[in-house]
């Protein structure tokens, strides 16, 4: 049994609009650093507070996360033949991206609200 929504063309459109997203948010941190780097941490918590700049990163948070999911799930797929241990170490790795969306979300919403 597969799943009908991630196999196809419709991850790997997803791969490349996320790759676009990530990229323009790397041009985005270059022109700022380029133009007006903040100096320390406090300007750098102005900065991320700043509610445009907090839902940008936000938002490249997810296309990241979904990009590596993608990514890495193909992976998994490909080279872990046993259906038992492929499960596992998608489970693990599944588990490690929602920890780590939730922890750079907690991150944002913190810096936001101070």
């Amino acid at each position: 049994m597969s799943s009908p929504g991630l196999q196809g063309l419709r991850p790997w459109i997803i791969q490349r609009v996320s790759a676009v997203l990530i990229l323009g948010f790397v041009f985005y941190i270059a022109i700022v650093l380029l133009t007006n780097s903040p100096l320390n941490v406090n300007d750098w918590a102005a900065w991320v507070a700043k509610p445009y700049n907090n839902l940008l990163i936000g938002l490249t948070l997810i296309a990241v996360l979904w990009h590596a999911w993608i990514g890495i799930r193909d992976i998994i797929l490909d080279y872990v033949p046993n259906v038992v241990g492929r499960l596992l170490v998608l489970t693990l790795v599944g588990g490690t991206l929602i920890g780590s969306g939730l922890w750079g979300f907690k991150a944002l919403f913190m810096v936001f609200i101070k």
